[in-house]
């Protein structure tokens, strides 16, 4: 058997993010997913029955066997994946690894999860349409190791494309992709950038404190709202073609984010949004739940303005790291 390989992009942009879990009951987000994103690959070899996953993120290797309890394992989501996929006898190696960064804040846990499981499915010769494919990967996260994860991640990995995803009771949700008017894709490209922390993303004791929040305040709080309609309306900007009314979509559903709580807009993301609150700038967004560390979305006025702001920000926030990315 050859070896099976699969990309799955990650997510950036995510208009009304918050939203999509469980404490919300019924959302709407508006997503960009993007490469880079997760590379897998999975090989068959000669050696004893099991899994050797191999992480070149992180230059490990360990060995998988059925029976071993996921949380104990020093990958807790891949052990977990391959759990709910199951693994055909025999020897295999599983081989993943990102050009993005852990912790970008980028969905990438999500599109980790989704290659994994789509890799082991072309192995058992099982086709997987994209809708089941997110809803697996979301019962990996949320029931076998018991974490709070919204659904747009998975959505956004399993389908790829630029999204709206309609959530009308958790977790059950349907995804309409969005069609941009002729040459609103090959600007977006241009003028987007992401901009990497200089650390990773940490998911702290504050995300905590607003689902707390969120969940006593029920579903129709207006932050909450707030957060639906910038979804909606960044849709509604992208399908219509119109960049400026996106971009000021982005930095409403930033300042949303910060309304839940101030310290999920961090210091370091004021810093960036400081430096590129000029006119060469169409709108920032910080890239999922926000908090400490992550990344950024910018969207340059022009492909001209997005040169400019990089030499921006190299000046002004020497610790930052531009990705460049592409429409997936």
């Amino acid at each position: 058997m050859s070896p099976i390989s699969i990309s799955v992009p990650t997510r950036i942009a995510d208009l009304g993010g918050w939203t999509d879990t469980w404490f919300a009951q019924h959302g709407l987000v508006c997503h960009l997913a993007v490469w880079p994103g997760v590379d897998v690959t999975v090989q068959p070899v000669d050696g004893p029955p099991g899994v050797v996953v191999r992480l070149g993120n992180f230059a490990r290797a360990w060995r998988w066997t059925p029976g071993l309890d996921a949380r104990a394992t020093p990958d807790p989501l891949i052990a977990a994946c391959l759990d709910e996929a199951g693994v055909p006898p025999g020897a295999w190696i599983l081989d993943v690894r990102s050009d993005v960064p852990p912790g970008a804040s980028m969905g990438t846990s999500a599109s980790v999860c989704v290659g994994v499981l789509a890799a082991l499915a072309q192995v058992a010769g099982l086709p997987i349409a994209p809708a089941q494919l997110a809803r697996r990967a979301h019962v990996v996260e949320t029931e076998r190791l018991g974490q709070q994860s919204g659904i747009q991640d998975q959505w956004a990995a399993a389908a790829g494309g630029i999204n709206l995803i309609t959530m009308d009771a958790y977790p059950l949700a349907t995804r309409a992709a969005i069609a941009l008017p002729p040459g609103t894709g090959a600007a977006l490209e241009a003028q987007l950038l992401v901009v990497l922390l200089s650390r990773g993303h940490d998911s702290s004791a504050v995300h905590d404190l607003v689902v707390r929040q969120l969940a006593d305040a029920g579903p129709d709080d207006p932050r909450l709202e707030a957060l639906r309609r910038c979804a909606r309306d960044g849709a509604e900007a992208l399908q219509a073609g119109d960049l400026a009314r996106y971009g000021a979509v982005l930095t409403r559903n930033t300042e949303a984010q910060a309304a839940l709580h101030p310290s999920l807009v961090n210091h370091e993301a004021h810093a960036i949004i400081a430096a590129v609150t000029v006119p060469d700038t169409l709108g920032v967004k910080v890239n999922g739940a926000g908090g400490a560390g992550g990344s950024l979305t910018v969207l340059a006025a022009t492909p001209e303005a997005r040169a400019r702001l990089v030499a921006r920000l190299a000046a002004d926030c020497p610790g930052a790291r531009v990705l460049d990315v592409t429409l997936a």
